[in-house]
């Protein structure tokens, strides 16, 4: 935990060192209730803390595990009717908020949260308070928490990333920039995110050796952070350089410092230079630290394949100009074999490294099915199912995989249970139904295959080509 003050941009932070010392042997003894199973000793010293110091973040993330700890895993139930707590709340939060009343917002938000420690529409609502009154490590902790609801939530990872860097947890913020980034490669704010992180990160380093106060800098940073974002067009590759530049520099004074090898690679992965990046990597996994950091693993596969995907980008222009170019074809051709071989043999060797890891299974599920190796795609798709997060789309893959070896019957099976277990009607419900149709089509009832093309013609009715499907139904029977 953190024992120094840090001034926010005029809001103050309150941490372990600032409060009643009389309250930290009983943080202590709450610590070691919530590991013996007994939370709610550690419910009561919390609240009673978070009274008297409701900008205290060390406290609240304490609070919130004896929170979990006491309501046990998430519940369905509770979830629904805590949309309905939760929109009650962020309109009292909103009253609360305008009259200045910050602790009134966190206070009666942990009430609820008590109750259900996963409900979203609260934490945001605590979050926004804090934001308000510039608490913003008790933003991050809510942010964070939603994050474990809803880890796929970008919106939320990057308000998360945002209160990080004001916190002054530059590091931090960059994880979770790397988050979004995994999954979003193009994404401009992460990008900017990981920039802003890294600007606040370099001027900690330098210890802030200018004249004026701590809390004047901070502004300053914050106001030259927002006028690069606006300007980022114009001055980011220079920003980037100067950056890439300076932390060589300390390299040759900090060989062993792992961190600064990865700075050093994220900055010339946002300047596109990934044969560079991917240099500083493998020389950081050389390092005693580096040889056990799956983090850095996973960054240098996503920099091979960026230098690929680039590679891959820049030819296929070239075709799209002249797709008489016999060149230019071949060459597009042999990159993206090669693209495709990488990543087979990369998942085929995460699998063998992390076989109870069903997220990598899956993904060799998917490299597989495209390789038309349906046996073993079927094989991967069996297993990974068992992670609720990939459980829809492996049943997919499953029925996709059964279709391509004809045993259709096999196929509706699978995608009825995925069907059933998707209850939105989002694109991944979608391909699920439209699959589930083809099936039935490819099984001679095309009685069944309207009926599951119309469920999504009457939600969207220009998806793929449902509407020519529905349209040469009705044709059909009208004849």
């Amino acid at each position: 935990m953190s024992e120094e003050r840090k001034e926010l941009n005029g809001g103050v932070e309150t941490l372990l060192k600032d409060i009643d010392p009389r309250f930290i042997k009983q943080l202590n003894t709450a610590q070691s209730s919530i590991e013996k199973g007994s939370p709610d000793y550690a419910l009561n010293v919390c609240q009673s803390i978070l009274a008297k110091y409701p900008a205290c973040s060390e406290v609240r993330k304490i609070l919130r595990l004896a929170q979990r700890k006491a309501a046990g895993k998430p519940n369905p139930i509770k979830n629904l009717t805590g949309v309905f707590s939760g929109a009650v709340f962020a309109v009292k939060a909103s009253s609360l908020s305008k009259k200045g009343d910050i602790a009134g917002v966190l206070a009666e938000g942990e009430k609820l949260l008590m109750a259900n420690p996963y409900n979203v529409s609260v934490l945001n609502a605590m979050a926004g308070a804090a934001e308000k009154a510039q608490y913003w490590s008790t933003a991050a902790v809510c942010y964070q928490h939603i994050a474990d609801v809803s880890p796929k939530n970008t919106k939320n990872l990057m308000a998360w990333g945002r209160a990080l860097v004001k916190s002054l947890n530059p590091d931090d913020a960059m994880r979770v920039g790397e988050t979004i980034l995994r999954s979003e490669p193009s994404n401009g704010d992460a990008q900017n995110l990981m920039r802003e992180a890294s600007v606040v990160k370099t001027m900690l380093k330098e210890k802030w050796e200018e004249e004026g106060d701590f809390r004047t800098k901070i502004k300053d940073a914050d106001e030259t952070v927002n006028r690069e974002a606006e300007n980022r067009i114009a001055n980011d590759e220079e920003t980037l350089q100067n950056m890439v530049e300076r932390e060589k520099k300390q390299l040759e004074s900090d060989p062993e410092n792992i961190n600064l090898y990865r700075d050093v690679a994220q900055h010339l992965r946002a300047l596109k230079r990934f044969g560079e990046a991917l240099e500083f990597i493998k020389k950081a996994r050389t390092l005693p630290m580096g040889q056990a950091d799956t983090t850095l693993e996973k960054l240098e596969q996503d920099l091979v394949l960026s230098d690929m995907d680039m590679r891959i980008s820049s030819v296929k222009e070239k075709l799209d100009a002249n797709p008489d170019d016999a060149d230019a074809k071949k060459e597009y051709e042999a990159l993206k074999k090669e693209e495709h071989a990488f990543r087979l043999e990369n998942a085929k060797r995460m699998v063998e490294r992390y076989p109870n890891d069903f997220n990598f299974r899956f993904n060799l599920g998917q490299l597989l099915l495209e390789d038309g190796d349906l046996d073993g795609a079927i094989a991967q798709f069996q297993l990974s199912q068992r992670n609720p997060k990939v459980r829809a789309l492996s049943l997919l893959g499953l029925g996709r995989a059964f279709i391509g070896g004809k045993k259709y019957d096999l196929a509706v099976d699978q995608l009825i249970t995925a069907k059933k277990e998707s209850l939105t009607m989002n694109d991944a419900k979608k391909e699920i139904i439209y699959e589930l149709a083809s099936a039935y089509e490819l099984m001679n009832n095309p009685e069944k295959a309207f009926i599951e093309y119309k469920e999504i013609y009457s939600s969207d009715i220009g998806y793929k080509d449902v509407a020519a499907k529905i349209n040469a139904y009705y044709e059909s029977r009208n004849k």
